[in-house]
């Protein structure tokens, strides 16, 4: 039997790319449901139970009687059997690292939620720095609710990654994610048209701590589309904050779109047609470069208050062909 467990949209479509590519039977489908109103309609849209053997749905609060109530309902549907695989990614998450210690794992597989992948590559993954992040409270609860604290979690010997991602100098075996599950389901239509608007990707974390201001943001896109002289369809984050929507909502120089799916599937499924994508350090530059390989894709303002992160991003981004606006 195996685990997969969820936490996004773009993670739910990895895990049916892995579940394909690993040929994995038998499945285990942890969902974490998600908090904004947005983010739980995507869900719905994307989400599958009869893809499944067993889904266990997991709302984010409470994790520390969550996560172990939840280990508990896998634990029944294991019956005293290890798990094969479990497919995970946020690789340095608490629950991720809760569910490891708590279950008998054989081998675990890594796969994206975006570009952390990179980060936690570079910052955990090469170093094999165990996992250590005691909490009195948070260990004591976990403990009365029938499982082991953390502790202290060395990285595991039998651990691949699934990715969209070219990792190089790296220890550990590395597949190939290219969205074939994806392509398959929806084809591969030509969707670049010169003449067509220009797809804004929304950001996440906008007016969060060591974030781009929601001013900034704001002007930046507002900015673009003064600049391009060029209709702008935005695509919205799906934890995108009221101030944001509310103003580009009102703009004339604005098509606010908000998608009923990820935007790798929003594009398939509305026809939209596109003369070209701009974002910051957003995943679907990557997954939209697999998908429409004619698409211009553009970065802007790609500072990132992480120097490692962002000398990352940049590199993976010039391999991919990504270019930089400069205006």
């Amino acid at each position: 039997m195996n685990l997969f467990l969820v936490t996004s949209p773009l993670q739910y479509i990895c895990a049916l790319e892995a579940k394909q590519y690993f040929s994995s039977n038998n499945n285990i489908l942890l969902l974490v449901n998600q908090k904004s109103q947005h983010g739980l309609d995507q869900q719905r849209k994307i989400v599958n139970f009869s893809d499944w053997d067993h889904v266990i749905t997991m709302e984010r609060g409470n994790r520390s009687f969550s996560v172990p109530k939840a280990i508990k309902k896998i634990k029944y549907h294991l019956n005293n059997q290890s798990l094969q695989t479990f497919y995970y990614a946020e690789y340095n998450a608490w629950w991720t690292k809760l569910l490891i210690k708590n279950l008998p794992i054989e081998k675990e597989v890594y796969f994206d939620d975006g570009t952390l992948t990179l980060l936690e590559t570079e910052e955990f993954i090469k170093d094999k720095e165990p996992f250590h992040r005691p909490r009195f409270i948070q260990d004591l609860i976990v403990r009365l609710n029938g499982c082991k604290p953390i502790g202290l979690l060395a990285q595991s010997k039998h651990l691949e990654i699934f990715t969209l991602f070219n990792l190089e100098n790296i220890e550990q075996t590395v597949h190939k994610n290219s969205l074939t599950a994806l392509k398959t389901y929806y084809g591969s239509p030509v969707l670049y048209n010169p003449e067509s608007p220009i797809g804004v990707i929304g950001q996440g974390a906008i007016g969060d701590k060591n974030q781009k201001s929601i001013e900034q943001y704001i002007d930046e896109i507002l900015y673009l589309a003064k600049k391009t002289n060029r209709n702008i369809i935005y695509f919205p984050h799906r934890t995108e904050k009221k101030e944001v929507r509310d103003v580009l909502e009102k703009s004339s120089l604005i098509t606010y779109h908000y998608s009923e799916f990820p935007l790798e599937i929003e594009l398939i499924n509305k026809n939209i047609m596109l003369s070209s994508l701009v974002g910051t350090f957003s995943t679907v530059m990557f997954t939209c470069r697999l998908l429409y390989p004619e698409m211009p894709i553009f970065s802007i303002s790609s500072k990132h208050p992480n120097q490692v992160f962002q000398d990352i991003i940049q590199t993976e981004m010039k391999k991919i062909g990504v270019q930089e606006l400069n205006y």
